[in-house]
């Protein structure tokens, strides 16, 4: 494909996120936004009305009528596999939401395809192109970081929404419930810091019903050693991500979108107690004036990576290039995720260990 190339890009659902692709889509180099299809008319009749172009109410009248390039499946997870499947067997480049598939031998079956037809699969792993994200991965590239030593991942939410149906939602079905839902994006945040995983530890916690509401891991992989934890339970919830390095510790706030530095300052016993005060106050106050002023000129907006991402991707595919988040990379993940899994369920007598194959 030539640089300047333009691909006409398609939505596979058009849910509550499929709104937000199709907002970044929009400002996205190389993309011309065709269209989107779902089996819901009522959810095809809002997407319509927002964006100004055409649903439809399956893929091959999407195929047909709008031919795209590419297309994002943006439906629940366990419909992933075959959706996926069905748009790489019609030629099309594929981006999924997090999570790729459930289980590794789906991500196998879309991988498949993708090397059948020589298309790219990918997923939507936006946290890691979020501003903050990359500014702590410029910290640990760069050697300002030192030798990273530990990576924390906290993802927490409140259970009324992670579960906005009051019980319908769709991830009520999922492996672990609820909790599954908030998995992606932490796992494979610390698979991309810790590395190649060689052991894993699990812990967890049911509520009386069975349902997971607490699930932690440690993880030691060939870079360092990670922990995360996913909650439904603690109060205010959590979103963040921190490396420990040899020089200093940098905690991003997922949430707040700020970056916290700490470092060791060879300073008087007494100046020493006041001055890392000073120090972080400093940091997050000049962080709240930029995200402030961010804002106010329109800049600042939910899930910023993914629309970091979506660049990067469609420019990678109008050079003909490699994408960003690459299959493998989201298979790992997805490897990841189910072996956490697994061990939660199994862990209300003691921790579940067991090293990677």
């Amino acid at each position: 494909m030539s640089a300047s190339r333009t691909l006409r890009v398609g939505l596979v659902g058009c849910g509550r996120i499929a709104h937000v692709h199709a907002g970044y889509l929009r400002q996205t180099p190389h993309v011309t936004f065709v269209g989107a299809c779902d089996t819901n008319p009522e959810s095809r009749e809002t997407f319509t009305a927002r964006w100004q172009v055409p649903t439809f109410a399956d893929i091959d009248e999407m195929l047909s009528a709008a031919a795209p390039d590419a297309a994002h499946v943006v439906t629940p997870p366990a419909s992933h596999v075959a959706l996926a499947v069905r748009l790489l067997d019609a030629g099309l480049h594929v981006l999924v939401e997090k999570p790729l598939a459930l289980s590794v031998v789906e991500v196998d079956r879309m991988l498949a395809a993708a090397q059948r037809r020589q298309r790219v699969l990918t997923a939507n792993h936006n946290r890691w192109f979020d501003p903050v994200v990359a500014a702590a991965r410029n910290l640990l590239d760069s050697g300002r970081l030192g030798a990273l030593v530990g990576v924390d991942v906290f993802q927490g939410a409140a259970a009324g929404e992670a579960d906005p149906a009051a019980g319908a939602h769709w991830s009520r079905a999922l492996p672990g419930g609820m909790l599954y839902n908030l998995g992606p994006h932490p796992t494979y945040l610390l698979r991309n810091f810790v590395g190649p995983v060689q052991e894993i530890q699990v812990l967890s916690d049911a509520d009386s019903a069975g349902q997971l509401r607490e699930v932690r891991a440690l993880v030691r992989g060939a870079a360092a050693v990670g922990s995360l934890t996913i909650s439904l339970q603690t109060q205010p919830f959590m979103n963040r991500l921190t490396l420990y390095g040899t020089a200093m510790t940098a905690e991003v706030n997922l949430n707040n979108m700020t970056l916290l530095v700490r470092r060791t300052r060879r300073t008087p016993k007494l100046v020493g107690k006041v001055l890392p005060n000073l120090d972080e106050a400093t940091q997050l106050v000049w962080a709240t004036v930029v995200n402030t002023i961010e804002f106010l000129r329109g800049r600042q907006r939910y899930y910023p990576g993914m629309g970091l991402h979506f660049r990067a991707l469609y420019e990678a595919l109008a050079a003909g290039g490699v994408p960003p988040v690459s299959a493998n990379e989201a298979r790992e993940a997805v490897w990841l995720m189910e072996q956490i899994w697994q061990r939660a369920g199994a862990s209300a007598g003691g921790p579940a260990t067991e090293v990677a194959a």
